[in-house]
Parts: structure tokens; sequence; C-alpha cells
């Protein structure tokens, strides 16, 4: 039996003087690896906190958040996409997180087509000057369908309507979108005249610009909604002049035939009127006129049945009447007495003057 076993009491625990003694140093080490290991703890749980709240982030508004675990987007459908608000994601390197801000519009432009300008000039609207001929390495331009050269420039503003199209089926959408309106200038300044892109049909050139874009897009599925598209044409610098003097004239043109259809107009207009007016007259005078013949002829046929039973009475009857009316028009009346034996006397009458013309009006908007 050791020692140490012999100094254990059967009845219980050992007597304090029956522990080991230790020597300084050992002791020294237990105290410095305690210290140690809650020194570890602690770094441990401050690095837990500092791991958990690392992974906390704000969505901020008209922004969606995208997490990538290992490089593939995290959720199915549209949990996929992170809306406003506060999240939370594993550290760098095992999730990523993407913010696309998809409340803003962006903007591309095609200059493929555009003369050279600097970005001065661009924000001024200034051109530059007349040079004789282009210059293939710095001036952009399009050819047209009679083969004219025309200088063409389209500004898009769109809006990101899917994220995860718009940023993981392409490299660099922005590029995609970029060649996708430069090839629908090119394309449909080959489908117009110059004379039609320029001046007759600028906003059907735009329109088909417009359509052509759209088609792409849709076709490549970018994800973008656009809002906006504007198209710009202008002829080449050394030739502008030509065609502002072109343009001048037509517009001179067509302001002549619109003043001279806008007279032609009133003076049919006016004679149109003048011959319904005459019309209108000489159907009111017909219609006056056939009133009164068939009113005499009612009258005369009425007359007929008197005129059948004694036509000597009619006639006296109808001798009287009329001398009756004749007296009550008469303005002078003169009698001469003086006859030669067997001779009637003579009576002269002077009645009214001659009925005026008939003009349909009544009398008292004749007299007045």
């Amino acid at each position: 039996m050791s020692e140490n076993e012999e100094r254990i009491s059967p009845n219980g625990p050992p007597r304090p003087d029956d522990q080991p003694i230790e020597d300084p140093g050992s002791q020294a080490l237990a105290d410095a690896l305690s210290s140690s290991f809650r020194l570890i703890r602690v770094l441990i749980v401050l690095l837990t906190v500092a791991i958990v709240f690392s992974g906390v982030f704000i969505v901020d508004p008209n922004q969606v958040a995208i997490v990538l675990r290992f490089g593939q987007p995290v959720g199915e459908g549209s949990e996929r996409m992170l809306q406003p608000g506060v999240h939370w994601s594993f550290p760098y390197p095992i999730d990523e997180r993407v913010t696309i801000a998809v409340g803003e519009s962006r903007t591309i432009e095609a200059t493929n087509c555009w003369y050279l300008v600097t970005p001065e000039m661009l924000a001024s609207g200034t051109p530059p000057d007349p040079q004789a001929t282009l210059q293939p390495s710095a001036d952009g331009y399009a050819l047209t369908s009679e083969g004219n050269i025309i200088h063409a420039r389209a500004v898009a503003k769109y809006r990101i309507e899917d994220p995860l199209r718009y940023l993981f089926h392409y490299r660099n959408a922005d590029t995609i979108l970029e060649n996708a309106l430069n090839n629908a200038v090119i394309r449909t300044a080959g489908s117009y005249t110059a004379d039609a892109a320029l001046y007759r049909d600028k906003t059907g050139f735009q329109e088909t610009v417009r359509r052509q874009f759209l088609a792409t897009v849709r076709k490549a599925e970018l994800g973008i909604d656009l809002e906006t598209l504007e198209v710009q044409t202008f002829p080449p610098m050394f030739v502008k002049e030509a065609f502002d003097q072109v343009l001048v004239a037509e517009q001179t043109l067509s302001q002549t035939r619109n003043q001279a259809r806008g007279e032609s107009e009133e003076l049919t207009r006016k004679a149109v009127g003048e011959a319904k007016a005459l019309v209108n007259e000489g159907i009111t005078r017909s219609n006056a006129l056939v009133q009164s013949a068939r009113a005499d002829a009612r009258f005369f046929t009425d007359q007929l049945t008197h005129y059948r039973r004694n036509p000597q009475l009619y006639r006296e009857r109808r001798l009287l009447e009329t001398m009756s009316e004749m007296m009550t028009n008469v303005n002078d009346l003169w009698l001469f007495p003086d006859a030669q034996a067997g001779q009637r006397r003579e009576l002269r009458l002077l009645i009214n003057r001659e009925p005026k013309e008939y003009t349909g009006a009544s009398e008292d908007q004749e007299q007045n």
C-alpha cells in the first residue's frame, strides 16, 4: 500500500494536513492557464457577437438585395429579392450581398452614328465646325436606304424590372443595352430615306427605333422596363446649309399652299351660301306662284257653275265686281260730258301705279 493510500481515513475525507503540497511554480502556471482560458472565452463571445452583428444589413427604399451563398442566390422565386428593411446573412466569404437600385432611372446612349463632339459640346448642344469630309476614325454615321449619310443619336431611360435577370444572365447588361440601341438606330436608318429621317417622318423614325430596340431587349430577356427613348437625326455638317434652305423653301411652299387653300375654301363657302340663297328664293317664289295659280284655278272652277246657269248674268256681275274694285283704286277721275249725238260720254280713270315686283317679303317687311 502506498503512502497516500495509508493516509486516507476509512471514516471520512482526508484531513487538510493530509493534502499534497504543490510548489509555487506549478501554482503560478495553473493561475496563468486559468486566466488565459477566461480571456479566450471572452474573446470567443465577443467574436461570436461581432460575427452575428456583422451579418446585419439594411436595404434602403427603392432598392432590393440578393444574398449569394457561395456564388448562388439564396431562396426561391420572389423570396430571393429582399425588400427594403433590416436583414441578416452570413459574413463574407460565405455570403455576399448585392444591392440593386430598382426605383431610379438609368440612362444609356447610342452614339455610334453621331459626329465627334466633346462632353462640353454635347452638354451645351453646340455642333462642331463644318468639315469638307467626314473623319471615319472619329465621326459616326449611318447609311440610309438610298445610300445617303446622316448622323443619329438615341438616348434611352429605363428601370430594372427583374434584378435577377439583369445581374446574373449577362456579365454586363449595360453594354448589351447600348449595343442593342446602336443596332436599332443603324437598322432603322437603312429602311428610311434621308429626307424622311431628317424632316418628313422624324416621329416614325423614332418609333421604328423604339420597336427595334424593344424587340432585342425582350428576346434577350434583360429584365428592364423602358421609360422613354429619344432619337435625334442630323445631316452632315458640310451640307447642313443646303438642307436648311430646302427646309425653308418647303415651309414657305406649305404656308403659301395652306393660305391659298384657306382662301379657296372661304370663296367656295361664300359661293355655296349665295347659291343656296338664290335657290331658296327661287323655290319660295315658285311656291308662291304655284299657290296663286292654284287659287285662281280653284276660283274659276267654282265660278264655272254660275256661268253655266246664266252666262249673261254672270258677265254683268263680274263687270260690276271688277268696276267696284277698280273704283276703289282710282286716284283721279275725268268725265267728259260733251259728246256728239248718238255717242257716249267719255270716262277716264287714273288708277294706282303699276304694282311692285314680287320679292317674297311680307308687307310689314317691305315697309320696314
